[in-house]
């Protein structure tokens, strides 16, 4: 079947399993995006990466796939929107998250650096970068403890690396919010949050719009929790045969084999 994307008002594209694997683009992807960016089209590209955007877009560029930072939308993004719609207009924030993070709220935010400080929010990211060291998970606790909110990026259990299946940040955030026998909120794919903060950054209504992705969990049933239409693409970590496993709300509204099948050079 051919989907017509001209009739979205916006479109959705996972990064990783749909536009890119490891350090190779996807069929499609190099030329579709090509094509948005040429015919001004509305999208964008979402990740539960916690990265910058700009890191990603730097790292995309290497590979050949052409997508600005302004078109890359990742948990990261969705975690500072949150934070400064629920807590704002100057959060007291605890940053046990990444660098990327500290970056895109400075100067907008209040940071807190001790356990007896007043705080709003502590927001949690991958369990492996400089700002989660075990003193500062310390510092985290006595802070949730004491009436912070938990935030988690994503809720994603594990991620892949090159050492192999590493602890995921929605691991760590349940670790923290048993000890301090709080619930984390996540804020990353497939949280509605995510996908109705994003559309307002594009000031675009869910239901007008179609996402493309290859994880079922996080894709499909995210975006069409949210009301958008949700195609699966077969170029990552779901197969065919997987779909006679899953329930209705997981199930695709339509499957495309890569993003070959919108090329528009063909």
């Amino acid at each position: 079947m051919t989907y017509d994307l001209s009739k979205f008002a916006a479109v959705f594209l996972d990064l990783d399993g749909t536009v890119f694997q490891e350090e190779h683009p996807l069929p499609g992807a190099a030329n579709l995006v090509r094509h948005f960016n040429a015919s001004g089209r509305k999208y964008a590209c979402l990740t539960n990466h916690t990265f910058s955007a700009r890191r990603i877009a730097q790292r995309l560029a290497r590979i050949q796939i052409p997508i600005d930072a302004q078109h890359i939308y990742t948990a990261g993004d969705a975690a500072a929107d949150y934070v400064m719609t629920r807590f704002g207009p100057r959060p007291r924030v605890y940053n046990l998250a990444t660098e990327s993070f500290e970056e895109s709220l400075e100067g907008r935010v209040d940071w807190v650096n001790h356990a007896t400080d007043p705080c709003d929010v502590v927001v949690n990211g991958s369990p492996i970068c400089v700002y989660s060291t075990p003193d500062r998970q310390h510092v985290a606790l006595e802070l949730l403890k004491r009436g912070a909110t938990l935030l988690g990026m994503c809720a994603d259990r594990i991620y892949p690396s090159a050492r192999g299946l590493e602890i995921g940040v929605g691991a760590l955030s349940v670790m923290l919010g048993y000890a301090a026998n709080v619930t984390p909120v996540f804020t990353g794919k497939p949280q509605p949050v995510f996908f109705r903060a994003l559309c307002d950054r594009l000031q675009v209504d869910p239901k007008d719009c179609v996402l493309i992705g290859d994880n079922l969990e996080s894709d499909i049933a995210g975006a069409k929790s949210v009301g958008m239409t949700a195609l699966l693409t077969l170029t990552g970590v779901t197969k065919q045969e997987d779909l006679r496993h899953v329930d209705a709300c997981h199930q695709p509204d339509g499957i495309i084999q890569s993003l070959a099948d919108f090329d528009p050079l063909k």
